[in-house]
């Protein structure tokens, strides 16, 4: 029987850490590229219904992998060849559109200030941000992951105007914006009377936000509200609740399977990094015989408690989707154990609800004197959606 306590070779410990951050780099290969139930409309207007791959799209694609039927033949279908496509399970609309392209990037540094004048033009799909009465806001991505964002009103595509850029002027270098989107709203947006409000910043959150409230002005309050509710969330954030067997060993603690529970939150990220989160938890693990926990027997039970931090990634899309993250945790109050830095897995259903097996192995023996190999906690979790809460009013 091997002793849990077992310390490891410091190479052995040093291959499991290497081997374990590249399984979490690459998981978002795993969470991406899965076919999911969508349609196309082609140039005339006609429908196909088929599934989609879904790439989660860091870059505002020009093709798509389609196909009729689950396990049929792939089409590479391009921006030229359909005007647009849905993914009902994400909520996510793009539309073929012909846009001209600046090349200006926080890259370079330039001596004389770069033009506005487009030299390239290309067809890409661009993400509709929201549509209303009047106007559709659309994101394009350029291949260094900045958006742009357009405004559709009247079957005329404007860009809006916003890219920083560093400017040499003598022998400093200047940080400058070109930030004509400024000008370039409160004239396009000059027909509604009573649209009155503040111009907002450069990022999806503001421009969304103040092309709904344009739009509203239009068609009403209760028909915008039906508009926004079809949005995907920017995140979301989920009060958690768990439960488990966990304990621990190292030196002189011998901690046996106690009942432990914890209170916590988890920021889920949109879109592109949809399946990525990040936590917090807060865990108990109440009335601990005190000679588990000191070595010595001075009577009397306590109470410990754990603080965690973790990031990780879901993978894949499905209704049951397995996860992986690293946690940073650490004990309040009395210091009755190691810091703990390792590896959690486990797989959820609809990302509600989870079973995930943590603190098995603690990377943080590679600096310091700690067991890497413990006795892993089993918990059960459920997540609480807490969006309502910030629902805009």
């Amino acid at each position: 029987m091997i002793n849990i306590f077992t310390r490891f070779p410091f190479s052995a410990r040093l291959t499991f850490y290497l081997l374990f951050v590249q399984l979490f780099i690459s998981a978002d290969v795993f969470s991406q590229g899965k076919f999911l139930d969508g349609y196309v409309i082609s140039p005339k207007g006609d429908t196909l219904n088929g599934f989609i791959r879904y790439e989660g799209w860091e870059e505002s694609p020009v093709y798509i992998d389609f196909t009729t039927e689950k396990n049929g033949t792939i089409q590479k279908l391009t921006s030229e060849q359909i005007k647009q496509f849905f993914i009902p399970s994400i909520n996510e609309k793009y539309k073929s559109k012909k846009i001209g392209v600046l090349d200006i990037n926080l890259s370079q540094t330039y001596a004389i200030a770069p033009s506005l004048q487009t030299k390239d033009s290309s067809t890409v799909f661009l993400r509709e941000v929201t549509s209303g009465a009047k106007v559709t806001l659309l994101e394009y991505i350029n291949t260094i992951r900045a958006s742009h964002y357009f405004l559709e009103k009247d079957k005329t595509l404007t860009e809006l105007i916003n890219y920083p850029f560093y400017r040499l002027i003598g022998e400093k270098k200047f940080l400058l914006t070109y930030d004509e989107y400024k000008n370039q709203l409160p004239v396009l947006l000059s027909d509604s009377e009573s649209f009155k409000m503040q111009l907002p910043g450069y990022d999806q959150k503001a421009l969304r936000k103040y092309i709904e409230k344009y739009n509203e002005s239009f068609i009403g309050e209760k028909h915008i509200k039906q508009l926004q509710s079809q949005q995907e969330s920017d995140f979301t954030v989920d009060l958690t609740m768990n439960l488990g067997p966990e304990g621990w060993k190292e030196h002189n603690m011998d901690i046996g399977y106690k009942i432990s529970y914890g209170l916590g939150v988890r920021i889920n990220l949109p879109r592109k990094f949809n399946n990525r989160y990040f936590r917090l938890n807060l865990l108990l693990m109440p009335k601990v015989p005190a000679e588990e926990v000191y070595g010595y027997n001075y009577g009397g039970k306590v109470s410990l408690q754990t603080l965690e931090f973790g990031v990780g990634s879901h993978l894949g899309s499905g209704k049951i989707r397995p996860y992986i993250g690293i946690d940073y945790s650490f004990p309040l109050k009395t210091s009755w154990r190691s810091v703990l830095l390792g590896p959690h897995f486990g797989v959820s259903y609809r990302r509600q609800f989870s079973i995930e097996i943590s603190h098995f192995a603690n990377v943080n023996t590679l600096f310091s004197e700690v067991p890497f190999a413990n006795r892993p906690r089993l918990s059960f979790n459920y997540f609480l959606n807490l969006n309502g809460l910030f629902k805009k009013k």
